[in-house]
């Protein structure tokens, strides 16, 4: 989960509008090659999982020899993309793909944009009040570009060699912007990759019951950086990846990959790279089979152990005992959960209640607290979100004297409650 400083959404969500509206358009062998070799080859398809830590960024050179670039990583990543695509021979961007306004996949986009004759700008339809995504509307508006809507069933225009066809989003709106991510499947031959972005579970989900689309591939780009919020069981099943690579940040304050991810991935033996471990992967399909520059091998983790009365752990995600409420300004109605524990705790599913009007917070998929750090969830009309805070909503829940409240975790075991 990323957060960025609050812009005037007035402003913003009227440059969204315009500048969407304006545009929207309705199992292989595993080899490996010499890491320093450059991949070349009119007749290849080649897809590079660039390492920009915990952040995406995805760039596929096609057999015809045009380019699709998926997301940008972080703002301070936007340097990095932009050397790495001239260091691969890259003049021209033919489809460029945000998969959803979140800043470690958009925040060099406006980079790429302006550095690069771009051909079409797909974003899913979804308004982000950050600096970062205003940064990449006006860098396509500047450009003289307008904006496609990712929308699933859509398919990238004049593609060469390839099939590219968007399988999600589904549906209008969502609860988080990770489902509204624009997820593409891209087919060369007998041989086919899926590009999930944030993906979670409820998109996995609209996906699988989608009659028409086939969401198998060989190779997987695992969703939210390995999270367990994505990745379900059955979304697995009917993929049925032989390699899955997760874009992921060394040692990050999520806990990414998640153990239970990685031990669904070994179960199912599915060869696993990992950015964050091995750097910028490189895979490159002739059509018929798939090699890696990198050496892939089936993670070794087990899945959590539930044989006893209750599931032990993930070995990366501390206890939730660390977490407590350290205070409740009732006047500018701000709760303050601050982890006291040595280790990143998971939040996602966690509760916030309200016991006097027992209304509830429900903390979003993905959402963790690193150790020592706070985290501040607000409420009422000057409520705000931010690098370590979350809105709950613009009505007032605490300015009524003294109401207590409760923290419960994802099993409903009650973690923390302020006043103590």
């Amino acid at each position: 989960m990323k957060h960025q400083v609050k812009q005037t959404i007035i402003f913003l969500a009227a440059l969204t509008i315009a500048v969407l509206m304006a545009g929207c358009s309705s199992s292989s062998d595993n080899q490996t090659t010499d890491e320093n070799q450059k991949p070349t080859g009119k007749d290849n398809l080649v897809v590079h999982f660039i390492d920009v830590g915990q952040a995406d960024s995805i760039l596929a050179q096609l057999p015809g020899g045009q380019n699709i670039l998926i997301d940008a990583g972080n703002n301070a990543d936007a340097d990095l993309i932009v050397n790495y695509l001239r260091r691969q021979g890259v003049n021209q961007l033919d489809h460029v793909i945000g998969t959803h306004p979140h800043e470690d996949h958009i925040g060099g986009l406006d980079a790429v944009i302006e550095t690069f004759d771009t051909g079409k700008v797909y974003l899913p339809r979804v308004s982000h009040n950050t600096k970062t995504y205003e940064d990449v509307l006006l860098a396509i508006k500047n450009k003289g570009l307008k904006v496609t809507e990712a929308k699933t069933g859509d398919e990238l225009d004049a593609v060469s060699g390839v099939d590219a066809v968007f399988l999600a989003p589904g549906k209008s709106g969502y609860d988080g912007l990770n489902n509204y991510s624009a997820v593409l499947k891209l087919t060369y031959g007998s041989t086919s990759f899926l590009f999930t972005g944030d993906a979670e579970a409820e998109s996995e989900e609209e996906m699988l019951l989608s009659s028409w689309q086939n969401p198998g591939a060989d190779v997987l780009k695992v969703g939210h950086h390995g999270s367990h919020s994505s990745t379900t069981e059955a979304f697995l099943n009917a993929v049925s990846p032989g390699y899955a690579i997760i874009s992921v940040g060394k040692d990050n304050d999520y806990g990414h990959p998640h153990t239970e991810t990685l031990a669904k991935l070994a179960a199912a033996g599915v060869q696993v790279f990992r950015t964050g471990q091995q750097g910028t992967i490189v895979a490159t399909s002739n059509g018929e089979s798939i090699t890696f520059n990198k050496k892939g091998s089936p993670v070794q983790e087990r899945a959590p152990d539930t044989s006893g009365d209750e599931a032990k752990e993930p070995a990366n995600v501390s206890a939730s005992s660390s977490v407590e409420i350290i205070d409740i300004d009732l006047g500018s109605e701000i709760v303050t959960v601050k982890n006291t524990g040595s280790e990143p705790v998971d939040l996602s599913g966690w509760k916030l209640v309200s016991q006097k009007g027992d209304q509830v917070f429900n903390f979003p998929a993905g959402t963790a607290i690193a150790s020592g750090e706070t985290l501040k969830i607000t409420s009422g009309p000057n409520a705000q979100d931010g690098s370590n805070s979350l809105v709950w909503t613009g009505k007032n829940i605490w300015n009524n004297q003294g109401d207590p409240g409760m923290l419960y975790d994802s099993a409903g075991k009650e973690v923390s409650g302020f006043p103590r």
